[in-house]
C-alpha cells in the first residue's frame, strides 16, 4: 500500500485524500489467528506542515473471519481504526526510536502503518456477541444455544475472604448515613 505525494510535498498546507481498495499487506495478515477478509477499503489524508513533514491519517474498517474466545463459533467481525503518523522526507532507514518515519521521494509506504492500526483495534478477547454464555466447563454444551443439567462450577479457594469485614466498606458507610440522619455520628 503506497500513496502518491508528489503534488502534497510540493507546498505547505496543501493535503490531499485518497482512497486504497486494495488486498491486505502481508504483515496485517501475520498479525492475526484468522483470515482477513479482502479488499481492505482505507481512507488516506496527507497533509504537508512544511520542512518536508507530512501528517498522514490512515481509516477503515477491518473485517475478518474469527472464532469466539467463549463459545468456539465462527463469527464475521468488522471493527474501524485510524491512525495518524508523522513522515518525514529523509534519508534512512525507519527506527522504532524515533517518533517518526522517514521517507523519500514521491511515495509514501502505508503497509507497516495500517497494519499496526487494523492489528490494534483487535480486542484480545474475541467475542461472537457482548452476553455470549460460552461454554459449560463440564460439558462443553454452547450455552447460547441450550441450557444444560451441569452443576455451576465453584472456586472455593476464594470462599474465607467472603467472610472478611474490611472497615470502610460499604456496610460500615450505609451505618454511618443512617446515624448521621438521626443525629447519631460516630465519634
Amino acid at each position: 500500500m503506497e500513496v502518491r505525494v508528489s503534488d502534497v510535498k510540493k507546498w505547505a498546507g496543501r493535503e490531499e485524500a485518497f482512497q486504497l481498495v486494495e488486498p491486505w499487506p502481508q504483515e496485517a495478515r501475520e498479525r492475526v489467528d484468522f483470515p482477513l477478509t479482502d479488499p481492505a477499503v482505507i481512507d488516506v489524508l496527507v497533509r504537508n506542515t512544511g520542512g518536508g513533514t507530512l501528517i498522514v491519517d490512515v481509516s477503515g474498517t477491518v473485517e475478518a473471519d474469527a472464532v469466539c474466545s467463549r463459545c468456539a463459533e465462527p463469527f464475521h467481525i468488522v471493527l474501524p481504526f485510524e491512525a495518524t503518523e508523522e513522515f518525514r522526507d529523509e534519508p534512512g532507514p525507519d527506527d522504532e526510536s524515533l517518533d517518526y518515519w522517514r521517507f523519500t521521494g514521491d511515495k509514501i509506504q502505508l503497509d507497516k502503518m495500517v497494519s499496526d492500526a487494523a492489528g490494534v483495534s483487535f480486542p484480545i478477547a474475541l467475542l461472537c456477541r457482548p452476553d455470549c454464555r460460552g461454554l459449560c466447563p463440564t460439558c462443553g454444551t454452547n450455552l447460547n444455544e441450550s441450557d444444560c443439567d451441569c452443576a455451576p462450577a465453584t472456586d472455593d479457594r476464594w470462599a474465607a475472604l467472603a467472610q472478611l469485614k474490611i472497615p470502610g466498606d460499604s456496610e460500615d458507610r450505609d451505618e454511618e448515613v443512617g446515624r448521621e440522619k438521626h443525629g447519631r455520628t460516630k465519634a
